[in-house]
């Protein structure tokens, strides 16, 4: 996808708003623009978040996994330990009915926190996160991942343009 990412930090939203016209204006894909603040932006203010959810999708897909394997679980302790009333085996149905429903919300609560997991990017481990302390002082970051030459040249010049105060091109994702 893209070599880096061009940061632009700004002291206000109405600022932060400007800079990120100016990259939508360049034209990059939304989806390659985004902001980071330690307060609660307006939505679409700077960025827009096209990406879908799948959180229902993950957690559903838990959960029949996890049917699943209680079911599984189930059929296969009354095929290891089979109860025996009058010469046939008995494969009793509510409690293989409460073992697949408790598993099969163990798997939805791990489906939930593996996508909470992934949408919060918590699985990317290979290359360096792009962050600034000053965040945390009420500054907001907006950021464009881009290929590095032309393209990161003509970012850092609309993010200073917008008024960013400290505009500059890092090696990373978001």
């Amino acid at each position: 996808m893209s070599d880096g990412v061009v940061v632009g930090l700004f002291e206000s939203v109405e600022k932060a708003a400007l800079g990120g016209d100016a990259l939508r204006a360049l034209p990059l894909p939304e989806e390659r623009i985004t902001s980071i603040s330690s307060f609660p932006l307006p939505d679409g203010a700077v960025s827009r978040d096209t990406r879908p959810i799948r959180f229902p999708r993950v957690t559903l897909l838990g959960w029949f996994l996890g049917a699943l394997a209680g079911l599984a679980l189930a059929l296969a302790t009354y095929l290891l330990y089979p109860l025996i009333t009058g010469g046939k085996t008995i494969i009793s149905v509510p409690p293989t009915l409460i073992v697949t429903y408790e598993v099969a919300m163990l798997g939805a609560l791990i489906g939930t926190v593996a996508a909470g997991f992934r949408e919060m990017g918590l699985f990317r481990f290979r290359r360096k996160l792009v962050h600034d302390p000053r965040i945390q002082e009420g500054k907001i970051l907006v950021c464009a991942a881009v290929a590095p030459g032309d393209q990161a040249r003509r970012a850092i010049d609309a993010l200073s343009a917008a008024g960013g105060i400290d505009v500059r091109f890092e090696e990373g994702e978001v």
